[in-house]
């Protein structure tokens, strides 16, 4: 906000607040208050030597996503970025979101963004495993937050899914279910969490003493077409398989699409229904006309408010350890889980 704006939020003339800013003698005691109580709410700050001079502070955050496939956000992301969004307009803060290409070019385009100086912190969203922007971060000793956790998890802020619960939940609900051959449609493990979810998928199997074949386990993308695709000719190449485990919410409805025309196509065999589970899904209109079965912890713009909030506090300082927050998974089943018959 610039002091024009301030002046007129005020009612002040331009000169008014410009020397209320600045300490002038001939402006009452009580005008300066009013003068610098606004502009601290809208994001001045006292700088110089004395500290007598009020600028007006960046207020940006810098929201970083890996753009990897053909499309730009998903949306789930899309909803965790409203949330914080909102969340930090009400704070005076304003959200940009730069979705970076992974690869060799990654962390120079990352630096550029750093060295423009132009933002108050970072939030990272969908971290890898070893996630060299973590790294670079830790070492310039920026606020950031992350939505996901990595290897380094115990040095930086941090919300994030018990990915593990989840995979670990995901197997043993199926199971129970009746199920005994299971798919995986996963993304690439360069990815934390599908690291944890497979990790808690593969231990309830054997605590289960179940057998999970490897060609049973499809990885995909983030693109909604092409992993529809994927999956239809996989439930095809497969036709023992009763359920599939989709470790994140693009592949969960994409999965949902092919195994509804199949059914379709499997009219003389009813009782083939083919569960589907979707991880972090959240349980909506789509989700339940689909009959997925979601692993949910919270609405994504909560997740995005809550993110917003721990990277407010990491900015006032607020030290990391009091900003790792896990949240606890849980099962929302609806559709076809309700009234499945597994081989």
């Amino acid at each position: 906000m610039s002091i024009k704006e301030i002046a007129t939020q005020l009612d002040l003339s331009v000169s008014t607040v410009s020397r209320a800013l600045n300490d002038y003698p001939d402006i009452s005691r009580s005008t300066k208050k009013r003068v610098c109580k606004e502009a601290e709410r809208q994001g001045y700050q006292l700088k110089g030597a004395d500290a007598a001079h009020w600028v007006q502070t960046k207020r940006v955050i810098t929201a970083i996503v890996s753009s990897q496939d053909t499309q730009y956000l998903d949306p789930i992301l899309s909803k965790v970025l409203a949330g914080a969004r909102q969340a930090l307009q009400a704070e005076g803060y304003l959200l940009q979101v730069v979705a970076i290409d992974t690869g060799k070019q990654e962390l120079s385009e990352f630096e550029r963004f750093i060295k423009a100086g132009d933002q108050d912190g970072f939030l990272l969203l969908r971290t890898r495993a070893n996630d060299p922007k973590v790294h670079r971060l830790l070492k310039l000793n920026v606020p950031f937050v992350c939505y996901g956790r990595t290897e380094r998890a115990t040095q930086f802020a941090w919300l994030d899914l018990d990915n593990y619960q989840v995979g670990h939940l995901s197997l043993t609900h199926l199971y129970e279910q009746g199920h005994r051959h299971i798919g995986i449609v996963s993304v690439n493990e360069r990815y934390f969490f599908a690291q944890e979810r497979k990790r808690g998928i593969q231990d309830a199997a054997k605590e289960l003493g179940l057998e999970l074949s490897t060609e049973h386990c499809l990885e995909v993308g983030f693109d909604e077409e092409d992993t529809y695709l994927a999956c239809a000719e996989f439930l095809l190449l497969h036709p023992d398989i009763t359920a599939l485990i989709c470790l994140t919410s693009t592949s969960a409805r994409s999965a949902a699409l092919a195994v509804m025309r199949l059914s379709h196509s499997r009219q003389n065999n009813a009782d083939h229904k083919i569960s589907v589970i979707g991880c972090d899904t959240p349980m909506d209109e789509l989700t339940a006309t689909m009959g997925i079965t979601s692993i949910q912890q919270a609405p994504p713009a909560q997740i995005g408010e809550q993110l917003a909030k721990m990277m407010m506090l990491r900015i006032k300082g607020t030290a990391v350890k009091d900003l790792q927050v896990i949240l606890a998974p849980g099962v929302v089943t609806n559709g076809f889980s309700n009234s499945l018959k597994a081989r």
